[in-house]
């Protein structure tokens, strides 16, 4: 047996690699134009299907290494930080109703475009912190790269959805023949506008995500010990949450679900603050 699982040590580092390419065609298809964005946001998702296997892999394997560590992380720069920079370009330029190459372009929509840029700049230096401190093996500071490429690769995906996409709808339909809700026609409709708007969306998306993944907000880990609700009640409870939006809301369920991420994150930290600074004085009695 240990024999068998020597010679499949390679895997892991095979998975990596995987992600790495599904980066690199994803960066590709990007700046191929607006047609190919689509599959450049699908190749995202896959990108971090490959990113969850080959740590799974190494650990099943036990072919945990630093070059291992390393090559991650490399993968990781191209799939979730160079990937979603250039699909975030094509959205700032769609947005803006831009034709021709970015050198043909005025000052202040170069500014905005370049803009797509930082989300990488700040993949690497979130992938470098995370390299050299110990203290994020069960846990996390700041929002991890994968989150913030999926909230980024959502985009296009929402943008292109239709009422008929809506699996609740289609059986619905099919047994009740009963038409989509035109209120919820309207919201989607408005969606689709609204995360179009450099100004409102995009920008402030690009920005304020970039910025969680350098800080040092804790982040709740999805990691379990054991699988006793008791033991795991916020993880449990958020699955579900994230479950159920994702059956009812598909692609608009993935911010929806990394928003609410950050915002428990955030409230747990203050929560944990709070009970720390009210223990603090009882501290010094011994």
């Amino acid at each position: 047996m240990s024999g068998i699982i020597s010679k499949l040590k390679f895997v892991p580092s095979l998975l990596t690699c995987s992600s790495a390419f599904c980066g690199v065609l994803a960066t590709i298809l990007a700046t191929d134009g607006e047609k190919s964005l689509i599959y450049a946001s699908y190749l995202v998702f896959i990108a971090c299907i490959f990113d969850f296997s080959d740590g799974f892999a190494a650990r099943l394997l036990h072919a945990q290494s630093e070059l291992g560590k390393q090559l991650d992380s490399l993968a990781d720069a191209i799939s979730f930080g160079v990937a979603p920079s250039a699909i975030m370009y094509q959205l700032l330029k769609q947005s803006l109703r831009l034709k021709g190459s970015l050198t043909s372009f005025e000052g202040w929509q170069i500014a905005i475009l370049i803009c797509a840029i930082i989300i990488a700049i700040f993949s690497i230096l979130r992938l470098a912190k995370f390299n050299i401190d110990d203290e994020q093996k069960h846990s996390f500071k700041g929002l991890a790269t994968p989150a913030n490429a999926m909230l980024v690769a959502s985009i296009p995906l929402i943008n292109a959805m239709t009422p008929d996409d809506f699996w609740i709808y289609s059986i619905a339909h099919a047994l009740f023949n009963a038409d989509f809700p035109f209120t919820l026609m309207v919201a989607l409709i408005g969606l689709q506008v609204f995360v179009l708007c450099e100004w409102l969306v995009l920008l402030p998306i690009t920005l304020i995500f970039s910025t969680l993944m350098i800080s040092n907000l804790p982040m709740f880990s999805l990691k379990m010990k054991t699988y006793k609700y008791k033991d795991n009640k916020l993880v449990f409870n958020f699955l579900i949450f994230a479950v159920i939006m994702i059956i009812c809301l598909q692609w608009i369920a993935v911010p929806i679900i990394i928003s609410a991420y950050v915002w428990v994150s955030f409230f747990k930290w203050l929560g944990n603050r709070r009970k720390s600074e009210k223990l603090a004085p009882h501290q010094y009695r011994f």
